[in-house]
């Protein structure tokens, strides 16, 4: 099970969670509280180790991509390393291989020149070209949602077309920009799938 929560909120109770026992007896206060019907289905559940818990929180991140070493050799970063997003849509381990893949393209490209900081910065961009909309759709995620987004997740459900291209804009959040994180889009997008 995964839970986030929002910071000082009502399901913020991971700072009681000591232990591992603990740790499941707050999600399970968690499910009881919020979701009584998944709580009912884990009446019988227990952990499968002590090392079967995590409980952390961080800020999204985005950080400059080149870091200077004490000795002055430059270092350039590479996915959560300076694009850290919210796990809560699954886009870590998408940026990670996004990443290496524009990082070698980038040294592919670059031949035999210098492997300086300009083009250490230079292929961030290259790669912060693609990585920059989920980043921003992940944020937005993270707040109430607007209206307009709770129209189109709730046409969705009766609407394949609508429930079908959310699932696969997972692989390339880009697209949501065509029709999710804009109202005016959004209802445009609804009146012509309305037509046809």
């Amino acid at each position: 099970m995964v839970f986030e929560a929002i910071p000082g909120g009502p399901m913020d109770r991971w700072a009681d969670a000591t232990d591992p026992a603990k740790h499941l007896e707050v999600s399970l206060s968690i499910l009881r509280d919020f979701v009584p019907w998944e709580y009912e289905r884990c009446a019988n559940i227990s952990l499968t180790d002590d090392g079967g818990v995590l409980t952390g929180r961080f800020p999204p991140t985005v950080r400059k991509p080149v870091v200077t070493l004490p000795g002055g050799g430059k270092v350039l970063g590479l996915a959560d390393v300076v694009v850290l997003n919210d796990p809560i849509t699954g886009q870590g381990s998408n940026n990670a291989s996004k990443c290496a893949a524009s990082y070698l393209k980038s040294i592919v490209e670059h031949g035999d020149r210098p492997y300086d900081e300009e083009f250490m910065r230079a292929a961030f961009e290259t790669f912060w070209d693609e990585a920059q909309f989920p980043t921003i759709w992940t944020n937005a995620l993270l707040g109430p949602p607007p209206d307009h987004v709770l129209q189109l997740l709730g046409a969705a459900g009766e609407e394949p077309r609508i429930a079908h291209r959310f699932a696969n804009d997972f692989d390339d959040p880009q697209d949501f920009f065509e029709w999710f994180m804009d109202p005016d889009k959004a209802a445009t997008y609804l009146a012509d799938l309305a037509k046809s």
